[in-house]
């Protein structure tokens, strides 16, 4: 089995990650909130996200978290077309 990009991070970085609000991920990571808008998951315009984690919206939403890690990382691995 493959393992995804998110796997070679530090443990402690994906922890991180995962412990911020969606409100400082969104600023932090644009490519995110293209990622979850694609999915129906508008994070951006909802007043949870001051408080609510990925791993909350992923479980709220049924999306499974490590698909979604490792599409993020994918992208965020892409070179930019700016």
């Amino acid at each position: 089995m493959a393992s995804s990009p998110w796997a070679r991070l530090a443990e402690m970085e994906r922890s991180e990650a995962l412990a911020q609000p969606m409100r400082v991920l969104l600023q932090a990571h644009p490519v995110l909130v293209s990622l979850l808008e694609e999915r129906g998951i508008h994070c951006g315009e909802c007043f949870i996200a001051e408080r609510e984690t990925l791993a909350g919206v992923a479980t709220m939403h049924h999306v499974d978290l490590d698909e979604l890690l490792a599409e993020w990382a994918r992208r965020e691995a892409l070179p930019r077309t700016e």
